[in-house]
Parts: structure tokens; C-alpha cells; sequence
């Protein structure tokens, strides 16, 4: 049985969207686990009244991404769960995604399968071949070559990294293999990498499925974003504030997990972050002088 795990926190005509979308596609036979960690603009309310069949789980604020993922992720296992899917509630499915995951991953054993991401706005194909350099201070780094998004193809595609859990599909054995996610050391962002990069180390293949994708809205992603109309005192909120993926303490505990020189992690801190502040003032000066919105 495959159950799909969202975290919330407010912004719930997203989340129905989100829902919506779910219900009217091809393959209908999960059960969707909405871990709702405070929201205060009637999130609960409306799953009550609108989605009755889907279980909402109450948590707290201080649970974060990784908390609230691992307690529906505890909740799926202990009702029966062989597969797990994770989705944020601004990530929106084709009427076919599940469907396509689902036939793909069944020839791939244990392993993690995820669609391609696509701009909710832009229609741009995020997903493409990426991997890691924590040596040089790259978490992630893309790499040239063709989009893995292949809407003529149906097959799967190997990849070193899965960005973020919008939508992959994770078999219920490979959270005893792998554990859960590191909700102590890294609450929010990051996590899911960790995950990722500890499942790879471990044995366990990433694909990503050439013909199937989820639509991502631009509008509600991290923090440090739009760098070109971030003004300064919002960039140096970036680099300490939980709700951006540049924030130091839970870098710093990444690259601490991953770095191959584990006494020198540091450096790896530091490079990142000096890449970062060279991107942010080169776009905010090109922003400014118009070249750039």
C-alpha cells in the first residue's frame, strides 16, 4: 500500500490544490497522511470538512520538515505502509505521475525513484544531472547536459542526487536500512540530501523517471531566493534564518556529515558561502542597474 506523506504549515489553498490534484489522477489506491506541524489559517479545519478520508496528524511548530516527515512516516509504517511517497504541499502531480512512478520503480528493486521537477510558473524543467563537491564547497552541482525530463521515454534514469522530497517514491524497507531523517542536526533544510546522499553510500540506486513530472510553484520556495531584489540585511537574514537553505548552522552540520576531509568541513563552509555572497552582490548589482529583474 502506498501512502503519501505532507508536511504542512499554513497556505492551505495550496494544500488543497495539492490534494485535488492527488485524487483526480490515474492511480487512486493510497491513502494520504497530511502531518499538519501549526498551521493557524484553518488548514485543520478545511482537511475536516473537505478531505475527510485523509488523515490529519497534529503537530507543533518546533517539528520543522523532518520532524513532521518522520512522524508520518512512522504513522505509514505502523498501518501497513510498503511504500512511501513524499510531496510538499507545493508540489502538484500529473494526472499520470503516480501511475508512472509506481510501474518504473516496481522493475527497480530497492530502491528511491522521483519525478522530474517543473516551474509552476515558468514551465521550466528544474530536474537535470546533478551531483555533489562538498570538497569545493558544492552540496549540489549541476551538470551540463539534457534535461532528464523525457516526456517520449519511459524509463529510468540514474542520478547521484534526488533535489528535495517532491515526490519520490521510497520503498518501507529502506528506512530500516537508512534510518529516518536527521531531525536533531538538521530540522528543515538539507535533510532530505542527507538522506538521499546516506541511501547512495549504503548500496541503494536513485533514478529519477524520464516521463513523469511534478509541477513546483516558484512563488513559495526558500528564503534565499530572487537574489537580484534581495536587499542586504534580507541576505544576511538568509544566511542564519531556519527558513533558508544558506542558513550557517544547518550547512555547517551538512558539510559536517558529508565532507570528505571531516576535520576541515569548515573549509568547505566557508567556500560555499563566499560563492554565495559573490552571486548575491553580482545579481543584486545587475538587478539594479536593470540588466536583470
Amino acid at each position: 500500500m502506498l501512502f503519501i506523506i505532507i508536511p504542512v504549515l499554513n497556505r492551505w489553498e495550496q494544500t488543497r490544490i495539492c490534494l485535488n490534484r492527488l485524487i483526480s489522477g490515474s492511480y487512486r489506491d493510497f491513502r494520504i497522511i497530511v502531518v499538519d506541524h501549526g498551521s493557524t489559517d484553518g488548514t485543520g479545519k478545511g482537511l475536516r470538512n473537505e478531505f475527510p478520508d485523509i488523515i490529519h496528524l497534529p503537530g507543533t511548530t518546533d517539528m520543522w520538515w523532518a520532524g513532521a516527515t518522520n512522524l508520518g512516516i512512522r504513522k505509514a509504517l505502523d498501518l501497513g505502509a510498503d511504500m512511501v511517497m513524499l510531496l510538499n504541499n507545493d508540489c502538484f502531480v500529473e494526472t499520470t505521475t503516480i501511475e508512472t512512478l509506481l510501474d518504473l520503480q516496481g522493475n527497480a528493486g530497492l530502491s528511491l525513484v522521483a519525478p522530474n521537477q517543473r516551474g509552476l510558473q515558468s514551465g521550466r524543467t528544474i530536474t537535470g544531472r546533478v551531483t555533489t563537491c562538498f570538497l569545493l564547497g558544492f552540496p549540489v552541482m549541476r551538470l551540463p547536459g539534457r534535461s532528464t525530463y523525457r516526456p517520449d521515454e519511459h524509463r529510468l534514469l540514474g542520478t547521484r542526487l534526488i533535489l528535495g522530497g517532491r515526490g519520490v517514491l521510497i520503498p518501507a524497507p529502506v528506512f530500516e536500512q537508512a534510518g529516518f531523517f536527521n531531525e536533531d542536526r538538521l530540522p528543515h533544510y538539507w535533510s532530505d540530501h542527507d538522506f538521499f546522499l546516506r541511501c547512495r553510500k549504503q548500496g541503494i540506486p536513485l533514478f529519477i523517471a524520464s516521463d513523469a513530472v511534478v509541477d513546483i510553484d516558484e512563488e513559495t520556495t526558500t528564503l534565499a531566493s530572487r537574489l537580484g531584489r534581495m536587499t542586504f540585511p534580507r541576505f544576511i537574514q538568509s544566511l542564519h534564518d531556519r527558513r533558508s537553505h544558506r542558513n550557517l548552522p544547518e550547512l555547517a552540520a551538512l558539510f559536517r556529515l558529508h565532507y570528505p576531509l571531516p576535520g576541515l568541513y569548515l573549509l568547505g563552509v566557508a567556500l560555499n558561502v563566499l560563492r554565495y555572497t559573490a552571486v548575491y552582490f553580482t545579481a543584486r548589482l545587475l538587478h539594479i542597474l536593470g540588466i536583470r529583474r
